[in-house]
């Protein structure tokens, strides 16, 4: 199939389950909320973006703060000095608007996949907990989400709660799922 060069120039970086919007947010100001219902397993986006790794990343601050401030607020980590994001806000689609909750409906399945973990009826806000994604204090962020299991910061060894290992098994990025079974294995 052939495609004009203007349907390249045209194509998001991440695909998106069209069942989701952007909204405004309690949680952060702005959102991603279900404009359907959406059962459990459904894939919600297929991220896109850039591999970063993290010891340029933190020089970066001072050269482009700007664009650190981008990589570090909308990435996630894909391995212990490696971060998975756009670079730009140009790049921006509607699955970096998701937002932190320490009660999520959604989760990784593989590096860049996100689906959710249960049924999510029609006008709630996508989440995902933060911990099945970040190691490096680099991503650390205070917790605006107001559940009632807030943890008030979002840790770089949140990942290592038995009770989040349990809670997320099979939604952690691959490197971390890794991580927690050697872990468990001592």
């Amino acid at each position: 199939m052939d495609l004009e060069v203007n349907t390249w120039n045209n194509m998001e970086i991440s695909w998106v389950n069209k069942k989701i919007k952007v909204k405004k947010s309690a949680i952060a100001g702005t959102g991603v909320f279900a404009v359907k219902r959406i059962p459990q397993g459904e894939t919600i986006a297929v991220f896109g973006g850039y591999v970063v790794d993290m010891r340029i990343l933190k020089k970066l601050h001072k050269k482009n703060p700007r664009a650190y401030k981008t990589i570090t607020e909308i990435g996630y980590q894909v391995d212990d000095h490696l971060i998975f994001a756009p670079t730009s806000a140009s790049q921006f689609s509607t699955v970096e608007y998701i937002n932190h909750c320490c009660e999520p409906n959604c989760g990784f399945v593989d590096h860049i996949t996100f689906t959710s973990m249960k049924d999510i009826e029609k006008g709630e806000e996508i989440t995902m907990d933060y911990a099945i994604c970040i190691s490096s204090p680099l991503l650390e962020l205070k917790c605006n989400c107001k559940s009632t299991s807030c943890r008030g910061l979002v840790g770089a060894k949140d990942w290592q709660l038995p009770h989040l290992q349990k809670k997320y098994k099979g939604y952690f990025q691959p490197y971390l799922a890794k991580k927690i079974k050697e872990l468990n294995k001592k």
